[in-house]
């Protein structure tokens, strides 16, 4: 074994970890871009088992930056820690074949000619990256988490979420860490080309970088209700009263326009909750003066005071006077938690999680006025899917609002990650976002992305901020995955085109990294 073959597999071990922290906590773009470079270096001279090495890179990055999955199979799903490990493997060789699919598409395309050094190495890639996580959004129920774009949303690609949502982010990423690795091994020529191109992408980040939408109306002002109820007791039947209790004391007397609670932070149907509960809780309110969101379990007429059994993950809008004013429910359900797909009811005998299968909210989800703002709900990780919060700007939503409970993951990196891809909807649709969470990360987003205010995870806490809605449409909003779309294609046809106006000169092709 060679020196070089020595350190390969821990050089893109480290790679891979250093990219997977990219994401969160530390969520800083230069180390998603240097790792992603370095790994293209690594393999860029391998002639043999280059994408099986890739997919060690990715996977290894998806097991580093989805830990947290153990954590709720094990502690909170009662799952031996075996068969937890075995489950979190096997779901991230899934994830990874994606990306890896991409790259030895990449590889094909440098080693038969049809796309030529390394500047349409880099279109190629990043096209084929983007596609790759468009699918891996799609198929399924769809799972984009750590798609590459989120570890850009403080970067200098940032102002491409507007334009093309975060897997045009993603695919300019790539692309520019090929063209970084290029710059380490192409020929002079071709560095002189690779450096106006980064060039170029840099100034056109900066010139594309502008308010898409206006401000409407004033300030809204809101609380958002940090519970920090363990995941243990949270269901517990006995601590009903006191945690219903709890919820209610911390509603406060501050004046907001609307307070938010976190997913299923009342566990029963506001028809069949004790009575002493609600009357607490509306008395709070008629104190305090503000529009609830109320996060919990509903039926599917429970304003009409049937008993139907639970049918939904929701938000109920309860006005100080006890009216109930609308409620949305959750659309897209996570999988094993929510509903259990098609051949996996074995895997999930293995879990006790105290959540049955739930239907479906209706789709486009309407947005609902409180104090003359329009507001589009997103229940847990349903933020993870633009085109699906795009819709509801679509409808006129001003401000968005998420419900979450990552309390299935302890104090874990998901808790920043999640916070992450928040913010990178505020930066695609320019909307500010209110996030109001059971153990984390409750925030206040700007239009911009950027955090308002933010409290710190595993602490029972209310966070009082102000956000300003907005109105009108980015270009991401207006054309959701259009736009992203036509800027792939458009990347793989300037790669293709590489060989078409400079045919290969005979020899072996060199593969650009």
């Amino acid at each position: 074994m060679t020196a070089k073959a020595f350190w390969l597999v821990p050089a893109l071990a480290l790679a891979a970890g250093v990219q997977a922290l990219s994401f969160g906590p530390i969520h800083h773009e230069l180390l998603q871009i240097l790792s992603f470079t370095a790994a293209l270096l690594l393999l860029g001279q391998e002639q043999r088992s280059s994408g099986l090495k890739f997919f060690a890179f990715q996977l290894l990055t998806l097991i580093v930056g989805l830990s947290w999955l153990h954590i709720s199979m094990t502690r909170y799903g009662g799952m031996h820690a075996a068969l937890s490990a075995s489950a979190l493997v096997a779901f991230c060789v899934y994830l990874a074949l994606f990306g890896s699919a991409a790259y030895a598409l990449y590889r094909l395309a440098m080693q038969r000619g049809w796309v030529q050094g390394a500047l349409g190495g880099g279109l190629c890639l990043g096209g084929l990256w983007g596609l790759s996580e468009l699918l891996r959004a799609a198929l399924f129920t769809g799972f984009p988490w750590l798609s590459v774009g989120y570890a850009h949303v403080d970067g200098i690609l940032s102002p491409w979420a507007a334009l093309v949502g975060v897997y045009g982010v993603s695919a300019w990423a790539v692309c520019a860490s090929c063209w970084l690795a290029g710059l380490f091994t192409a020929r002079e020529a071709d560095r002189r080309s690779l450096l106006l191109a980064l060039v170029v992408l840099v100034l056109l980040s900066k010139l594309i970088e502008k308010p898409w939408t206006q401000t409407i109306g004033t300030a809204m002002r809101s609380l958002l209700i940090q519970t920090n109820i363990p995941q243990d007791q949270k269901f517990d039947i006995e601590r009903l009263v006191a945690q219903q209790n709890k919820l209610t004391s911390m509603i406060g007397r501050a004046q907001v326009d609307l307070i938010v609670t976190p997913e299923t932070a009342w566990i029963t149907p506001w028809a069949h909750s004790p009575a002493e509960s609600r009357e607490r809780l509306l008395e709070s309110l008629q104190r305090q003066g503000g529009v609830l969101a109320l996060g919990l379990p509903l039926g599917a007429a429970i304003e009409n005071g049937n008993t139907l059994p639970i049918r939904s993950n929701s938000m109920l809008l309860i006005k100080a006077d006890g009216q109930l004013l609308g409620r949305y429910d959750k659309q897209h359900l996570v999988p094993f938690g929510e509903f259990v797909p098609s051949g996996f009811r074995w895997f999930v005998d293995h879990m006790r999680i105290p959540l049955g299968d739930f239907e479906r909210g209706s789709y486009p989800a309407p947005v609902h006025p409180v104090a003359g703002r329009l507001i589009g709900f997103n229940i847990c990780y349903e933020d993870l899917f633009p085109e699906e919060i795009a819709l509801q700007v679509q409808q006129g939503a001003h401000v968005l609002v998420n419900a979450s409970n990552l309390g299935w993951f302890g104090d874990s990196h998901a808790l920043h990650q999640h916070l992450q891809i928040s913010r990178m909807r505020s930066l695609e649709l320019q909307r500010p976002m209110l996030r109001a969470t059971n153990t984390g990360a409750t925030a206040a987003i700007a239009a911009d992305g950027s955090l308002i205010a933010r409290l710190p995870t595993m602490r029972e806490e209310v966070l009082v901020s102000s956000v300003q809605p907005m109105q009108g449409l980015t270009p991401f909003a207006r054309f959701r995955l259009v736009g992203t779309g036509l800027l792939l294609v458009l990347m793989l046809v300037l790669a293709l085109s590489t060989a078409w106006f400079r045919p290969a000169s005979g020899g072996r092709i060199k593969i650009a990294p």
